[in-house]
């Protein structure tokens, strides 16, 4: 009866008493990320679960190094790549480790989870901030695993310490009766982003797919908005509750989907611009980038990656104008 009632005026009343199994089962999540607000400090050591720990920090004004002669300073504390840590009866398998001049604090930080070894040391992509503490494992004779394109990247930029194990599509390490996987989904922040799976935990590291901030293409690295969102869709098809982030605190299964939703709606309003032929010289600017892709509405005005962004906010508009 109360369909039969409703009129154009009343049409959101009676929508609103609809049964709730007619509405959509998915709760709505904000647009607005709501970004961690960091502050300075030292490295620390987090529980995720059993097992599984993470490395965060160090926090520091500026850049993921800290501020350096006329390098930008966004006003934000920042801090490089999240290292995790996984346990078993038989050694530590990493996940990333920072820059050079972490690994010495990286390295008493696993001490202090296990005196275990070791084992493997695992790349989610080639970014310094990461990785660009390989060679240093890499000498005290742990092996490195990594997508072969990240390995073709560290040679392509000379960056020492490249894997020297490496993989196409999909692996996976044995260790102490523990599995860990180790993905790649496809381009999306570079052309070797790989997700780590830890199955028995139902927890993900995603690298710089998913951080707390805004997303970084890097287009040199064979990165592409238009695959990022293909990437991050195959990744949400694996069976977790728990997600590691690039940058930044422990997630769940539904801020990657939040996240993966405010993504795909700065794709749709670039495409937008690109269609109404928009000036490309007109949307380089930070404060023109924060007008015409309203990046308030999605909590990216001022991320800590929201400088980085920028970067490659010309070859942005370029891929979507593109696109078919």
């Amino acid at each position: 009866m109360q369909q039969r009632l409703c009129t154009l005026g009343t049409l959101m009343t009676c929508l609103w008493l609809l049964p709730a199994a007619s509405q959509s089962a998915q709760p709505v999540a904000p647009l607005r990320q709501q970004v961690e607000v960091l502050q300075s400090g030292q490295m620390r050591v987090d529980k995720v679960k059993e097992g599984l720990f993470v490395v965060r920090g160090p926090f520091v004004p500026c850049a993921t190094r800290g501020c350096r002669p006329n390098g930008p300073d966004d006003g934000l504390i920042h801090e490089p790549g999240d290292v995790a840590i996984r346990v078993t009866p038989e050694g530590l398998i990493l996940i990333d480790d920072k820059y050079p001049e972490n690994i010495l604090e990286v390295l008493s930080h696993v001490r202090g989870v296990s005196s275990l070894p070791v084992r493997y040391l695992l790349n989610t992509h080639h970014h310094a901030d990461h990785v660009s503490g390989n060679a240093n494992l890499r000498a005290l004779g742990v092996d490195i695993i990594g997508h072969r394109n990240i390995r073709e990247n560290f040679l392509r930029i000379k960056q020492p310490g490249e894997p020297n194990i490496v993989f196409a599509d999909e692996s996976a390490v044995y260790l102490g009766g523990v599995e860990v996987k180790l993905i790649h989904f496809g381009n999306g922040h570079t052309n070797g982003d790989t997700v780590v799976y830890f199955p028995d935990l139902k927890t993900v590291h995603m690298g710089d797919l998913v951080i707390d901030g805004m997303p970084v293409i890097d287009y040199a690295g064979g990165g592409s908005a238009i695959e990022f969102i293909k990437t991050i869709d195959k990744l949400l098809e694996l069976d977790f509750d728990t997600a590691i982030p690039g940058h930044g605190h422990v997630m769940t299964k539904a801020d990657v989907q939040a996240y993966r939703a405010r993504f795909q709606e700065m794709n749709n309003r670039m495409r937008t611009l690109v269609k109404k032929r928009f000036p490309r010289d007109q949307i380089l600017t930070l404060d023109q980038a924060r007008i015409q892709l309203k990046l308030s509405d999605l909590g990216w005005e001022n991320s800590v990656s929201t400088t980085a962004f920028m970067t490659s906010i010309g070859l942005y508009y370029d891929e979507m104008a593109a696109a078919p």
